[in-house]
């Protein structure tokens, strides 16, 4: 199905139909292997793919995985947020971050957080997320901030798309069962 100009179709994509677009924004320069993450592969993991005119534009991954500093909360982190550098500022971040709470909610999370790169904390504030601490340096990415998103209420923005841009899913993404808990 083709989307229209301005539509992001949103929809679950394979950890391998990922990679390519891991690599070229956030691993520039190193082999494919620096663009796989742990646990990729786990049943609960979800990759979500915005994608306009059936080519994909953005992904962000979803772990289910308890933030450090809130044991016992039930969580996903969001992982391997990236935007290919002639679509960015169209909303496909937006949508796809929309995508991620969606299904955090959807499967009992109480909290979504993140490792944010310094640069893109104001796209993450912009969704209602919040800094926890200070910058911190991951070793041979960059300088990040935890970020965390409270899930009980819906994300900032979402009632009205940014510059008409629509995602187009369902609630089951694309067929997607919900997660266990495992």
């Amino acid at each position: 199905m083709t989307s229209s100009p301005g539509v992001a179709e949103i929809r679950v994509i394979t950890t391998g139909e990922t990679l390519s677009l891991r690599q070229t924004v956030l691993r520039p320069g190193r082999s494919i292997a620096a663009a796989q993450f742990s646990g990729d592969n786990a049943p609960a993991t979800r990759h979500f793919g915005a994608f306009s005119d059936e080519r994909l534009v953005g992904i962000a991954s979803l772990f289910l995985a308890e933030m450090p500093e809130q044991p016992g909360v039930a969580a996903w982190q969001l992982r391997g947020m990236a935007t290919a550098p002639e679509a960015r500022g169209m909303g496909f971040g937006r949508a796809l971050g929309a995508a991620c709470v969606a299904f955090a909610r959807e499967n009992g999370a109480r909290l979504l957080w993140c490792n944010a790169r310094t640069p893109a904390v104001g796209f993450y504030r912009k969704l209602g997320f919040e800094t926890l601490g200070g910058e911190f340096e991951i070793l041979g990415v960059g300088p990040h901030f935890r970020m965390t998103l409270q899930l009980g209420g819906r994300i900032q923005g979402s009632a009205v798309p940014q510059s008409g841009l629509r995602a187009k899913q369902s609630s089951r993404f694309s067929g997607c069962p919900p997660a266990r808990n495992t």
